[in-house]
């Protein structure tokens, strides 16, 4: 993102009320076009420098890390000691996820913070008067404008609420086209499984129980998505409906990533598109002048409604009744539902 946090732009908090935990799972699980089901365990380094900060509900530290500046007042010790590590260890899963090189873009900004007082307080001097919708998040955190916003809400939630979010921040960095919302949260749902062992992180895409319960559900219940409607949509469009089908959509998204990231054939277009959006060249693919893109980006939800169907299209699949026949075994599968 590049102008709006993850929040603003689908002005719905859902969802952070969902992020998983994973269990552990078999190294040798493959997915369908057998592509590894987890990452190589990536061993968590201490930090650059730690110095003393005065956080707002106290003395806490400043951490310096390769990519990351941290600012935190949390005192789990889990948190304290494997944080650090953990987001370098996510941002290099970032790398992965997206395909792109590692760049110099200064350090990035987290807050970790103790109690959801200390939260809440440094969320309303952010936002202001306009702080009463992020408010209502429940549980972890969010990003907005380049910067990560997080308190305690235990080490294995807050870790992948964490990870989930880093990305929407990475992307606010990198990326000079919003990536459409199918897209955007879709791969960040694959960043929120992971596996910690002796010090090592392990980043598991495929293996995360929560969405893979909200697929289910999902499928279950009558609430998929067709990718006609699905490539429009953001969670605001679900939401007013139930909970239950707003996380059904997150979770029919995360199946989308890990179908386009496992299929030769929608995977190079889906490398395209990042490649694009990184160098702002999106609007070439679907006719429309980077003024154009520019005014679209300031006008909130109004942009994924006017692109996610044209770049789906662009880049991806230009039939979505064919692609969708070919998605939902697959989500069906991946569920556990065949």
């Amino acid at each position: 993102m590049t102008s709006t946090s993850s929040i603003s732009r689908t002005l719905w908090p859902v969802l952070l009320a969902a992020l998983c935990l994973v269990p552990a799972c078999d190294l040798g699980t493959k997915d369908q076009s057998g592509q590894p089901a987890r990452q190589a365990a990536v061993p968590m380094g201490p930090p650059l420098m730690r110095k003393p900060w005065q956080g707002p509900g106290g003395t806490g530290e400043e951490v310096t890390t390769a990519h990351y500046l941290i600012h935190t007042t949390c005192k789990t010790r889990t948190i304290e000691q494997y944080l650090p590590g953990f987001m370098e260890a996510a941002y290099g899963n970032y790398l992965t996820i997206t395909g792109m090189r590692d760049r110099d873009l200064g350090p990035l900004s987290l807050y970790m913070l103790a109690t959801r007082q200390e939260w809440e307080g440094l969320t309303k001097a952010i936002f202001g008067r306009s702080a009463s919708l992020v408010l209502s998040i429940q549980a972890g955190g969010y990003s907005t404008k380049g910067i990560g916003v997080f308190w305690d809400i235990g080490p294995l939630a807050t870790f992948s609420v964490a990870s989930h979010e880093g990305l929407h921040q990475f992307f606010y960095h990198r990326m000079k086209n919003h990536l459409p919302m199918w897209l955007e949260e879709g791969l960040c749902t694959t960043a929120e499984g992971y596996e910690m062992d002796n010090g090592a992180v392990t980043f598991t895409p495929r293996r995360n129980t929560a969405r893979m319960g909200d697929l289910n559900n999902a499928l279950s219940h009558g609430y998929w998505i067709a990718a006609g409607d699905l490539v429009w949509m953001d969670a605001g469009d679900v939401v007013q409906k139930s909970t239950e089908q707003a996380v059904g959509y997150y979770g029919q998204l995360w199946a989308l990533s890990l179908f386009l990231q496992s299929q030769p054939k929608y995977r190079e277009g889906l490398r395209r598109l990042l490649s694009d959006a990184e160098q702002g060249k999106i609007g070439e693919a679907i006719n429309l002048s980077p003024q154009q893109m520019d005014d679209l980006a300031r006008t909130g939800r109004n942009y994924n409604r006017v692109i996610g169907g044209p770049v789906f299209k662009a880049y991806i699949a230009q039939d979505l009744k064919e692609f969708d026949r070919e998605f939902r075994p697959f989500a069906v599968n991946l569920a556990g539902l065949k």
